[in-house]
């Protein structure tokens, strides 16, 4: 597994519209001047399939942003067009990180590795006064699950928490309908990977929730600090595969970052 997520790392930050969900708040009632941060950060990794451990990873990470590109790790995002202060119709794309080697847990041996794979998509974006409202559309483009999803997501940023200037707190939930191929490819058996107490299984579409936090601190002119847990809570149509344990996935990041 450490490769898969190993190259999405290395992908993120060397291709220019490189992109498991994590990104800074969309907000629409400014206008960002542009900046490029580089860092560090720590990522650990809890998947939902049967005998696979949490893992932790360090790696390089990067942010860049201006008024129509922001990249943030494994994602990024493009703004077509829209009304300040109002709405925004944006480009995305993303590596989706999900998946195995089969070498991972003794439950998968004689699987096929699940690969990671590129996304590209739509999101748009509205103000709702009390939270920014993010729908967002993305497909497989290089034809490993071949499925797509849909997410419905609304965020808030506090600021200056507990009086501490410069410390921000951003959650948010949403939901997703992730289609049935997506769905089947990471987390289906096919028939010549059944053995014994491991059955054919297909795994249709599905409805799940999602919930995260996120935390910035600026510590300095230059230097910032972040934080994020993502959580995805997984449908009966996920969670009642052979080869899964568990009804959600976690992800936790935090890093710092140096401003050029």
């Amino acid at each position: 597994m450490s490769k898969i997520v190993y190259l999405a790392m290395l992908v993120s930050i060397s291709l220019p519209l490189a992109a498991q969900d994590h990104q800074p708040l969309e907000s629409l009632n400014e206008q960002p001047q542009r900046t490029f941060q580089l860092g560090a950060a720590a990522l650990w990794l809890q998947k939902p399939y049967k005998g696979v451990d949490t893992d932790c990873y360090g790696l390089p990470f990067l942010f860049y942003q201006d008024q129509k590109l922001t990249i943030f790790g494994p994602m990024a995002s493009y703004s077509f067009f829209g009304k300040e202060n109002h709405w925004a119709l944006q480009g995305l794309t993303r590596i989706r990180t999900e998946g195995y080697d089969n070498d991972d847990s003794r439950y998968l041996d004689g699987m096929s590795d699940r690969d990671l794979t590129l996304e590209l998509g739509l999101r748009y974006l509205t103000d709702l006064d009390f939270a920014v409202l993010s729908m967002d559309f993305s497909h497989d483009v290089l034809d490993k699950h071949r499925g797509y999803e849909f997410r419905l997501t609304l965020r808030k940023m506090f600021q200056n928490i507990m009086g501490i200037e410069s410390l921000n707190l951003t959650p948010s939930a949403g939901i997703n309908w992730r289609s049935k191929q997506l769905n089947d490819y990471y987390y289906g058996v096919r028939p010549s990977e059944v053995i014994a107490g491991r059955p054919e299984y297909h795994a249709g579409s599905s409805l799940g929730w999602l919930s995260g936090l996120q935390l910035d601190y600026k510590l300095s002119e230059k230097w910032s600090l972040f934080s994020m847990v993502n959580v995805e809570w997984l449908s009966s149509e996920i969670a009642d595969s052979p080869i899964v344990e568990g009804d959600y996935s976690v992800s936790l990041l935090f890093g710092a970052l140096f401003e050029f």
